[in-house]
């Protein structure tokens, strides 16, 4: 063979081996490409359902806040019924009380003058024993109707505490919710 025709051969066989190397260059990119079109395609259904998943998520924690707050809201609208309740009952018992009061010094005043002939002074004696008696269960009334009232306020709140409290974590019990 001629030198020629060596260098002929040479030259064809490098640019045959020099076309197979870019072409299996170019096939291997598109393969390549491919692939990457494939991950794209996977990483945007990811990334969607994440934001369908996290959407759902914030949605039902929306939905059990406003569950929470209305139960809330209505708790304490029930306690200040209660209250106002207790408050009225407290009115009218005192009302009462004081009718009973008054009805006792009444008593006390005309078995006085019953049990005392001699001109009445201008004044009840301040040993007389019925008039004792009638201030200290006056007194003790009194005294029992603001302790009443005091119970009563503290039993309202600490049943309205109680029913938030458990709203609250009604949903985290075993069999619930969460």
């Amino acid at each position: 063979m001629k030198p020629l025709e060596i260098k002929a051969v040479v030259v064809a066989a490098a640019a045959a081996l020099l076309l197979g190397a870019v072409g299996g260059w170019v096939v291997q990119g598109w393969r390549m490409g491919g692939q990457v079109q494939q991950l794209r395609a996977a990483q945007a259904n990811q990334r969607e359902e994440q934001a369908t998943a996290l959407a759902a998520a914030s949605e039902a924690a929306r939905t059990e806040e406003q569950r929470r707050t209305a139960e809330q809201r209505g708790i304490a609208n029930a306690a200040a019924k209660e209250r106002d309740q207790a408050l009225a009952d407290a009115r009218t018992a005192g009302a009462v009380a004081e009718q009973l009061r008054v009805r006792a010094a009444k008593l006390a005043a005309a078995a006085r003058a019953a049990s005392n002939t001699a001109a009445a002074s201008g004044g009840a004696s301040a040993g007389d024993p019925l008039d004792v008696l009638a201030n200290v269960l006056s007194r003790a009334d009194q005294r029992a109707g603001i302790l009443v009232e005091y119970a009563d306020a503290a039993r309202i709140a600490g049943q309205a505490c109680e029913r938030a409290y458990d709203s609250l974590t009604e949903a985290r019990k075993p069999g619930k919710g969460s």
